[in-house]
Formats: C-alpha cells, structure tokens, sequence
C-alpha cells in the first residue's frame, strides 16, 4: 500500500536504530503505531480520512519493520523509540497504537514527561492486561507464536508493569475492539475500565485483530469522532484553565458549556474547536489571557490554524466599536491588540456571530446579572441574528433572558 499523498518523510537515529516515517497534513499531531508484522503503510486510508478532517498524521515503521532498522525482540526499545516519537512532537499528541504498538504506548507512558507531552491514547484492538494464555494461544493459531516468542515471552513478563502505568494515566484513553476474530475480549475490557475507569470501549464489527487493515474508513471515523478535542482540553489544562474562576464554575467549565451548545447548534469542527478555546488570549469582557497573543504556535498546534484564526479574531475584538457596526456585512471588527480594522466575512463572520451568542447565553444562564443586562445580552443576541437568524432566534427564546 502507498504512502498518502503529499508525506513528508520522517527519520529519528536511536543508538541502535534508525526509524524511518513519514508525516501527512497540518493540525493537531496525531502519532500512529503499527502491530507486529506490519509496517506504517497499513495507515495510509486511516490518515487519507483523518488528514481530511484536520489531523496531522505522522506514523514510522516500529524497529525492525519496514525501513527502520534495528530489532524488535523486547518491548523497552519499542517504548523508548515511542518515547523519542513524541519528544520531536509539540505536547498534546494523540497516540494511536496498535497491538505492539499500543503496548509501546504504554511503557512508554510509564515516564511522566512522555504523559505530559499526550494528549490521550487510542488503544487498537489491544489491552495492556494481556492473558498470557490466550496470548500465545492466538499467536500460535496464526502461525506467529515461534517467530516472535523471544518478544511474546518480555511482552508478558511487563504485563504488572503496564497494568501499574495504565492505572496511573490521567488522559483519555479509548479502546477500539475489532468483531469477530478479535482476541479482545469482554472480561479484558471491563479489566481496562476497572484500571482506568475514565476509559471508554467502542466495537468495530467488521474488523479483525488488525482493525486498521480490515475497516481503516471506521476506524479513522471513529478516532476522529472522539479525540477532536483532547489536544485542546490537554492544552487548557496545562495553560490552568480548571484555576480560573468564572460564573458557573471554572472557566474550563465555562469553555466546555460554549463548545457544548455551539456543537448543539451544529456548527462546524473549526466552530467548536474555537468555541473550547475562545478565551485562551482573553477577550473585550474577560481580560484573563492563558497565553499571550503573541504565543499563537501552541494553540495552533492544539485545534489548527483555522479554528485558531478564529480564537484570535474573538479575542482581539473591541466590543464597543466592533458592536456599533453590528448588522452589516461585511462587518469592520476593531483589533483591540492592534487598532487595526479587520472586515469579516463568509464563514468567518457567520462563526464569529456563532460563538459570540453561545458566549452571552452561557453568562446569562450562569451568572447573576441585573434584568438590564439581560436586556442588553438579548438586544445583541438579537443583533448577531443578520448573521445566524435561527440560532439567534432560539438564543433568544432561551428562558435566562427573560
């Protein structure tokens, strides 16, 4: 199978290997590891589809396979290649992995310098509390078992050790079970939720052991779906968003609400995406910045360059000048970091109007306001319907601004 279109190539020199890869896309990192026996180009229709929905996809072939160099014959090596991955990678990763790879990812994540680079771990098909019957039993079944026993038999003896690193993981982690064929089984998944019981379990039917080479279509759809927000929740945590007071709650609290409803209100990926983190530079009503302006590289690399652009212009908006002009198109927003005027238009200025109602519903809804606030959240919400008149519309009939 080829590379996808347009991969840049990767190299990483261990002291004992040379890992070869290669990287697809802009956006939030997403870090694919390969099973055993196979090499990197088992991902290519997952990251066709991922690329596609704003992932950056970066996969190498795991030592010993592929074009990489070296041997695969104990899990510590595999776990400090992963670990090097991610040094090379901005924080807030998300690991894929696969089989060997996924229990790669979990060694490697017995380092809490390797845990603070990631965002959230996507486990293919693969538990870190193996069965080491069924194990061997299954490998052997396919003819695998003497190949790769050497590798089987260290695997096994870390099982105490991946069992301890999962229970200490504070990031999302989803398993993704293949159907039939598959030797995950209920009793291993309802281990891995008791040892991390933030975890999440979903099935893929029609796949297999090897999930990303039987329904690679699902499995990217299925990624996609559930680690759209890690890199930018990873990244709200770390810059202290869950300290910050606002009204109902925390401003991580806050932001999350925003996505919530503007996700309700069916708007795009790059709305949500920026409505999560809209007050990550501060805005006009909440000078609180978590990064200064000046600093765009980290969000960027959490939501994308499009869905940061949009953080930008939120934050950057003079409210009262901006707000005069309100109702025309395009709409002249005031740069309060700059003094500049910047006319908005076409969908930038449809998720402007978005997110700003999605803002003044959630303060209306949780703070204590005076009924002449109210009034005013309701003029403007009304105000912004030139740009989304049914969202506007329900914003209004919301009973907080009664």
């Amino acid at each position: 199978m080829p590379e996808p279109g347009h991969a840049r190539p990767r190299r990483i020199t261990r002291p004992d290997a040379v890992l070869r890869g290669h990287e697809t896309g802009a956006g939030p990192a997403v870090l694919l590891l390969h099973a055993g026996g196979e090499r990197r180009r088992v991902w290519t229709p997952v990251i066709e589809v991922l690329v596609e929905a704003g992932f950056r996809c970066v996969a190498f072939d795991l030592r010993g396979h592929g074009d990489s160099s070296g041997s695969a014959r104990a899990l510590a090596p595999c776990a400090d290649d992963v670990a090097a991955m991610l040094h090379v990678e901005p924080p807030g990763c998300v690991v894929v992995g696969a089989s060997l790879g996924g229990l790669a990812a979990v060694a490697a994540l017995a380092d809490p310098a390797v845990r603070a680079r990631v965002a959230g771990l996507v486990l293919v098909d693969v538990v870190p509390d193996l069965d080491p019957g069924r194990v061997r039993g299954f490998l052997a079944a396919g003819g695998l078992l003497d190949e790769h026993a050497e590798l089987v038999g260290d695997i096994l003896a870390h099982v105490p050790r991946l069992r301890r690193v999962t229970t200490q993981l504070e990031q999302p982690v989803l398993l993704v079970r293949g159907g039939t064929g598959s030797p995950v089984t209920d009793d291993d998944a309802g281990r891995l939720l008791r040892q991390a019981p933030h975890a999440e379990v979903t099935r893929i039917r029609g796949a297999g052991h090897l999930v990303a080479r039987d329904q690679p279509v699902a499995l990217a759809g299925t990624i996609a779906a559930a680690t759209t927000e890690w890199p930018a929740l990873a990244l709200l945590r770390d810059l202290g968003a869950a300290q910050v007071s606002h009204p109902g709650g925390t401003l991580l609290d806050h932001l999350r609400r925003v996505s919530e409803q503007v996700t309700e209100w069916g708007g795009s990926r790059r709305a949500r995406l920026a409505a999560l983190c809209h007050a990550t530079y501060g805005t006009d009503g909440f000078p609180h910045p978590l990064l200064p302006p000046d600093r765009r590289a980290r969000l960027r690399a959490a939501i994308g360059d499009d869905a940061e652009e949009l953080v930008h212009r939120y934050g950057a908006c003079e409210r009262s000048q901006t707000y005069a002009r309100l109702g025309t198109a395009p709409l002249p927003l005031t740069d309060r970091f700059t003094g500049e005027v910047v006319d908005l238009t076409g969908t930038d200025l449809t998720d402007f109007a978005l997110l700003t109602i999605a803002n003044e519903l959630d303060v209306a809804r949780t703070a204590s306001l005076t009924p002449g606030t109210r009034g005013a959240i309701r003029s403007l919400i009304a105000t912004l319907g030139a740009y989304v008149p049914d969202v506007s519309r329900r914003a209004v009939a919301d009973p907080s601004l009664a």
